[in-house]
């Protein structure tokens, strides 16, 4: 044990799963605390246990998931989930950017980035960046980790307004991703109808 009473590994985690820009509410999210209410949530979990449990071999091909569903089914909390059981398995593969460090000094953890990205959010923070200095260097951190992360949750895709500029935005970064075999989930709330014509077809 370390002098402040965590494992080497405990520490990693905790450096690596607070890179990965979960929100708040996720941040506890396991396959443990989520609770099926029917069958097919059920068989959801089912496949997403296995999903994980071949993580790295999914890495390493570039394969992904996708959640469909409605409001408050679970896609976003097994998304995370994946994630946490991915990380915690093969912790000594994963790593933290040193950007995301918090002080000096800090452990530098090298391996597989990953993280959690509200589409609705990357979108907005990218408009936001159009002119505006201040607001250049964080798009541009955002949009590095969604482009180049080893894994990225994509979650809420088709929630944002439609536009040529959206279609364009997100057609660039999941060719991108698929091109390049990294791994990508994707949650959303629409029918893959109503999602072709949010975004295109992929």
């Amino acid at each position: 044990m370390s002098i402040t009473g965590f494992s080497s590994e405990e520490l990693r985690f905790q450096a690596v799963w607070s890179s990965c820009r979960i929100p708040p509410r996720l941040a506890g999210a396991s396959f443990e605390t989520y609770k099926p209410t029917c069958p097919e949530q059920q068989r959801a979990l089912e496949k997403c246990r296995v999903f994980a449990a071949n993580g790295l071999d999914n890495i390493n091909q570039g394969r992904g998931l996708f959640f469909q569903g409605a409001v408050g089914t679970g896609k976003s909390h097994l998304s995370a989930s994946i994630l946490r059981a991915i990380v915690v398995s093969n912790i000594d593969r994963f790593g933290r950017p040193a950007s995301e460090n918090g002080f000096v000094g800090e452990p530098v953890y090298e391996g597989f980035y990953c993280s959690m990205v509200s589409v609705v959010d990357l979108l907005g923070t990218l408009r936001e960046s159009f002119g505006v200095e201040q607001f250049r260097a964080p798009a541009r951190r955002l949009l590095h980790r969604a482009r180049s992360d080893a894994v990225v949750i994509l979650d809420d895709i088709g929630a944002e307004k439609p536009s040529e500029w959206v279609e364009e935005q997100l057609y660039a970064l999941i060719d991108l991703r698929y091109r390049m075999l990294r791994s990508t989930i994707f949650t959303t709330n629409c029918s893959m109808k109503k999602l072709e014509g949010q975004i295109g077809s992929l």
